[in-house]
């Protein structure tokens, strides 16, 4: 083509394009002379100049700009194409910048926005569209990285004409309102579920009307309403307090003190069942409101437990102080039948096969021993010659608590004789010992010890305690009989009683002596003996003896002793407050029925004792014998 050609062409589009920008001018000129612009921004290679205008608007424009610079809110403007036409002080602050640096340049060197659900950006563009406004919350992300929770509401601005000139938004920063209602909102959601799954009941109280306004669930579970139920009903109402005016004195304190406790108040259930229950009540305030809430835990498996451990406690008491009783009726009559020389050494082994019959019961929480495991215990000493020189032989049966100990006794006795004097004591000799259960209708229980390849035996000529021991004491402990021969190969023992004396058959541990011993001259004051420990009743009758009494019976069981205080044998009484684990209190009110001074003799304290042996003198195990006897004289009438 020509050049002078193109170079008419090129004229043409220039005179065109300087039209276009013509009527842009113009139309500059016209928006400005009517008021409808306050600034201008003009491009240039150094940048965008910003302009104030001042017309004959500028008074009104002035007044409109001190007013949005005072809201507090941040108040944003943009044109058409989303340049920042107007910014004011708040939103300086929100955003940390300065409105100079910012104007005409687009918003989002201001912030960037996140949305709070996928679809929230589309639905704020359809509102702007259609309505031309749009209400919502979003994040902004400033410059500096901060993200500030916001409610914005944008509004398209028009002209007369009704064409769109850009956008006014007014920005409010709820970051710490929203962090505050989250707070509010976990903190709610937390207390709805240890309210909902606490393991206490929890009852909210109206203080006014001093009605229940709301129940947890556990609370409905331990009185057996339903939570509608509960509602609107007083305290009194559900069993809780006793009535109407202690209602009254429970919110009286409430308002005095803002905190109530009550401990062991009985609660009933709708369905009858009894419970222990602990209250803490507190007043408190909520949203300007007064408050009562109820915490009420459940005692009734506690109580009961602090019951079991004093019980425990006062049964271990009782034991280890009539063990030590025990001990003391060793050492006494050790002191009394041995020999001085040899006492220590004795006393020694006989408090050694107290404390093996111990570990056995202790082991089986006192509900007997099997009679092969307290032999073996027994013989500890000979277990090498078990199976050879030491032939045992019995089926499976297990002793009484009372049983286990005369008889170990006993066992040690015939062993350390057997050692000493008898088939242990040559390489040649050996022991049998065997025991047997019949049936039928009067079942036996018999135990034997049988020596022989030993020395020749020869009778002794007095009784030592060995002999009490494996004799009258064993008998005792079974309510049995106790066959002793010195035959001249070996000594025999034989000791039988009732099945149901000597072994548990029935969960009993009782023994008993019937027996009543008379002496012959004056009448002397007649003692009952009650006493389960057959160590002991031997020791007890063989002082009163020896103090000038006469031995009405010896009972180690309560159906025995009742039978004897029924006879009328007896003038006075030493009583165990416990026989076998059964009080013995019927005891007590029998003889104090017949008007009969009785004298207690215990394990335990006189605060653990049954009221029947309120009345009666207490000593407690051990106690001196001299002691004793001096108490037993000052409860009997004058002669």
């Amino acid at each position: 083509m020509p050049a002078k050609s193109l170079s008419g062409l090129t004229l043409r589009a220039e005179t065109v394009e300087l039209r276009a920008r013509l009527e842009e001018v113009e139309e500059t000129l016209r928006a400005i002379r009517s008021g409808e612009v306050d600034t201008l921004v003009v491009e240039s290679g150094a940048g965008p100049q910003v302009y104030t205008l001042q017309g004959l608007d500028a008074e009104t424009n002035r007044f409109r700009g001190q007013i949005l610079a005072q809201v507090s809110d941040a108040v944003i403007a943009v044109d058409r194409e989303g340049r920042i036409t107007y910014l004011n002080a708040a939103a300086e602050r929100l955003y940390g910048l300065v409105a100079s640096r910012v104007l005409g340049q687009s918003l989002s060197t201001i912030y960037s926005s996140q949305w709070l659900h996928p679809k929230d950006e589309a639905v704020a563009a359809a509102a702007l569209s259609e309505r031309g406004e749009w209400r919502g919350e979003n994040v902004h992300v400033t410059n500096d990285g901060r993200k500030l929770k916001v409610e914005s509401g944008v509004t398209v601005m028009r002209e007369i004409s009704g064409r769109s000139t850009g956008m006014l938004a007014v920005i409010r920063d709820v970051t710490e309102r929203k962090q505050h209602e989250d707070q509010v909102a976990v903190s709610e959601i937390r207390y709805r579920r240890l309210f909902e799954t606490a393991h206490d009941g929890i009852i909210l109280l109206d203080p006014g009307t001093r009605k229940i306004i709301d129940a947890n669930p556990f609370m409905t579970k331990m009185l057996g309403y339903r939570r509608h139920d509960l509602i609107g009903k007083e305290l009194f109402e559900i069993g809780l307090l006793e009535d109407e005016d202690a209602s009254r004195e429970m919110f009286r304190k409430l308002t005095n003190t803002n905190q109530v406790r009550y401990e062991n108040l009985p609660l009933e259930s709708q369905g009858g069942r009894h419970q222990e229950v602990e209250v803490v009540a507190n007043l408190y305030d909520e949203n300007g409101h007064s408050v009562i809430q109820c915490n009420i835990r459940d005692i009734t498996e506690r109580k009961r437990s602090e019951e079991h451990v004093k019980l425990l406690m006062a049964e271990v008491n009782h034991r280890a102080k009539n063990l030590l009783a025990v001990v003391q009726a060793v050492a006494h009559q050790t002191a009394k039948h041995g020999d001085p020389a040899t006492f220590s050494e004795r006393l020694c082994d006989r408090i050694a096969a107290l404390a093996v019959g111990q570990d056995l019961l202790v082991k089986n929480q006192w509900h007997g021993v099997d009679v092969l495991d307290l032999v073996e215990a027994q013989l500890s000493h000979f277990r090498d010659l078990i199976g050879s020189r030491v032939l045992i032989d019995g089926p499976v049966a297990r002793l009484t608590a009372a049983a286990a100990q005369g008889i170990g006794m006993a066992l040690h006795e015939l062993a350390t004789n057997a050692a000493k004097y008898g088939a242990l004591s040559t390489p040649e000799g050996r022991v049998h010992i065997a025991w047997t259960v019949t049936a039928g209708a009067a079942p036996r229980f018999s135990m034997s010890w049988r020596e022989e390849g030993g020395p020749k035996v020869i009778v002794p000529t007095r009784r030592g305690f060995g002999q009490m021991v494996i004799g009258r004491m064993a008998e005792a402990a079974i309510q049995g009989i106790a066959d002793i021969t010195f035959r001249e190969e070996g000594l025999l023992w034989i000791l039988s009683a009732a099945t149901e004396n000597a072994l548990v058959v029935t969960g009993g541990e009782a023994w008993m002596s019937g027996n009543m011993t008379r002496l012959d001259g004056p009448h002397r004051a007649r003692i009952l003996i009650v006493e389960d420990e057959p160590m002991l009743a031997f020791t007890l009758e063989e002082l009163l003896i020896e103090a000038g009494f006469e031995i009405a019976g010896v009972a180690g069981r309560l159906e025995t002793a009742l039978a004897l205080i029924e006879s009328g044998v007896c003038d006075a009484a030493i009583i165990d407050a416990n026989l076998a684990g059964v009080s013995a209190s019927p005891a007590a009110t029998a003889l104090t029925a017949r008007g009969l001074p009785f004298l207690v003799l215990s394990g335990y304290l006189p605060s653990q004792q049954h009221s029947a042996f309120s009345a009666a003198l207490c000593l407690q195990k051990p106690c001196r014998p001299d002691d004793l006897i001096r108490s037993l004289r000052s409860i009997l009438p004058a002669s």
